[in-house]
């Protein structure tokens, strides 16, 4: 009888390979991962998201407790000097002064401390996006005076023709239409601040 020739023995240094290691990718997989890996995470875009992100209601808390906290003493006090809400209201001057008066005690808060009575009670601080900071520990520079009392005012103007009100929901940048023109931003209070010099 013929003799069986000798089975063919694999070499010493090769191992078998199991199927999912001989198994290549398959094309879609790859560009799956890849496409996943250099794509940045998406905002969500609905109204709930963004207003949480812009602080819709604790600018809103701020806002009441400011106006209770300063605005209110300023109007008692013209209506006293004045001789009642009627004389009040007749006066241009009266509303623009009693106007003037909460814009500057506002802006003082702000270049004290980057806080009104409001923000403080929400726990909120306006800062300056315009300075760039020297170390990664102090991200942020306090609000000098002129730059809060005319935030103030562009606030009012911007409010006074809605476009205050539906700027933070259509820019990409999420900021109110005065915060953006004077290069400022509400941010949290556990933010820290450094100790320079204020714009």
């Amino acid at each position: 009888m013929p003799s069986k020739s000798p089975s063919k023995s694999a070499p010493p240094n090769s191992t078998p390979l199991s199927k999912s290691t001989s198994k290549k990718p398959r094309f879609r997989t790859i560009k799956k991962q890849h496409k996943s890996a250099n794509t940045p995470n998406v905002r969500t875009h609905t109204l709930s998201a963004i207003a949480r992100e812009i602080f819709l209601v604790r600018r809103l808390k701020a806002l009441l407790v400011d106006m209770f906290m300063i605005y209110t003493p300023i109007l008692y006090c013209a209506y006293w000097i004045l001789g009642g809400a009627q004389g009040f209201r007749d006066s241009q001057l009266a509303i623009f002064v009693c106007f003037v008066s909460y814009a500057s005690i506002c802006a003082l808060f702000i270049a004290k401390s980057g806080q009104t009575p409001g923000l403080r009670y929400v726990c909120l601080q306006l800062v300056d996006t315009s300075y760039t900071p020297e170390s990664t520990q102090s991200p942020h520079r306090q609000v000098g005076f002129m730059r809060a009392f005319v935030r103030v005012f562009v606030w009012a103007f911007t409010c006074a023709i809605v476009v205050g009100f539906v700027a933070p929901f259509v820019s990409q940048s999420r900021q109110c239409l005065h915060d953006r023109w004077l290069k400022t931003k509400l941010i949290d209070r556990d933010t820290p601040m450094p100790n320079a010099p204020k714009a």
